[in-house]
């Protein structure tokens, strides 16, 4: 599907965030992922269940039955089904077939996140959950903060190709978070079997309009650097680094703050995804009305994001968009859409293998 080059919308051999930790709890949410309805809730012990939505006897949703000491009773006709997603009892018969059960979603909490695997539970290697390290969520002196869920009518892919493509500051944040410099600063790439590292540095950078401008109180002209981490196909951390500029700045060389804000990407359906965002600070820890000053300048310019990519959704679903074209900028976001692509054409090679 536009803009990959494979058929297959998503790779499902990945974790995916599925929800906020508090978001699920002792009762039944209901919730789409990639295309695939499940339904996620928490045992009596507080271990988190994903099971698919669907009773396998008429398809009614189970998220809409009642949970029952652990267990998920079908609102429809009562069949009753276990955290494993076995089927353990049938109002109508004593008898049950082994085959009677609804599939299973290994689901993991790491930070304030449950993250599922909607592949092969075979291979479901918790290892394989993206290194929370660099989002400073868990550093000592760094604050982080929880900022929200949203559900955007837009294709994943779109939404990494913003958050991988930093030149949209200039522009479509050029009141909120962006700079006059961001746009004609190259960017530095590096990867490894994990990450990819996309890092700019931009020199002497006007920034005394923006909001995080005057929270940190930089007066003058500003070194800033941004450092990226894409870990595909669902977990994005970005951040800056301000200093007065060494050259032009009011007090050159002395730190301003960082600040990092993490994305977590979730194809909910082929034009729909999950967005979760949080951020982490290393100044003003403890300063609530900081804390909610900040978050309301990042929800801004999110929601400015949110709306770019529902424009371009609408777009292309009208068809007939023609070839793409490209600049230098866009290097970071090609390679992007490559990384995923390898990890769907990967799932694609092994599938194959093991049907012939």
């Amino acid at each position: 599907m536009y803009p990959l080059k494979k058929d297959v919308n998503f790779p499902r051999n990945q974790w995916y965030v599925a929800a906020w930790s508090d978001q699920v709890g002792p009762e039944l949410l209901a919730r789409t992922i990639l295309g695939v309805p499940v339904v996620l809730y928490r045992t009596q012990e507080g271990n988190p269940v994903a099971l698919a939505d669907r009773c396998p006897h008429r398809r009614f949703p189970l998220s809409k039955g009642k949970l029952i000491d652990d267990q998920i009773e079908c609102g429809y006709h009562g069949f009753t089904f276990d955290c494993s997603g076995k089927c353990v009892r049938i109002p109508s018969q004593s008898d049950i077939p082994a085959s009677y059960r609804v599939a299973q979603y290994p689901l993991v909490q790491r930070w304030e996140w449950l993250w599922i695997w909607m592949g092969d539970p075979s291979v479901a290697d918790e290892s394989l959950i993206p290194d929370h390290r660099p989002l400073r969520v868990s550093d000592e002196g760094w604050q982080p903060t929880i900022g929200g869920h949203e559900r955007v009518e837009s294709r994943y892919i779109f939404l990494h190709d913003n958050l991988l493509d930093l030149s949209h500051l200039s522009y479509l944040h050029g009141s909120t978070i962006g700079g006059p410099g961001i746009a004609q600063t190259e960017a530095e790439m590096k990867q490894d079997e994990r990450q990819f590292i996309v890092s700019r540095f931009i020199k002497s950078d006007k920034v005394e309009h923006l909001p995080l401008a005057k929270t940190l109180n930089m007066t003058g002209l500003v070194d800033r650097t941004m450092i990226q981490y894409f870990f595909p196909p669902g977990l994005h951390s970005t951040g800056s680094s301000f200093h007065s500029a060494a050259n032009g700045g009011a007090e050159p060389g002395k730190p301003y703050g960082a600040l990092r804000v993490n994305h977590a990407i979730t194809p909910e359906t082929e034009n729909t995804t999950h967005y979760f965002w949080a951020f982490s600070r290393n100044f003003g820890l403890g300063d609530q009305q900081l804390t909610e000053s900040l978050k309301a300048d990042i929800a801004a310019a999110l929601d400015e994001d949110v709306v770019g990519v529902k424009y371009c959704e609408a777009m292309v679903s009208l068809g007939g968009i023609g070839p793409e074209i490209h600049a230098r900028s866009d290097a970071p976001g090609l390679r992007g859409r490559r990384l995923i692509e390898q990890q769907i054409e990967l799932e694609m090679n092994i599938r194959s293998g093991l049907s012939k």
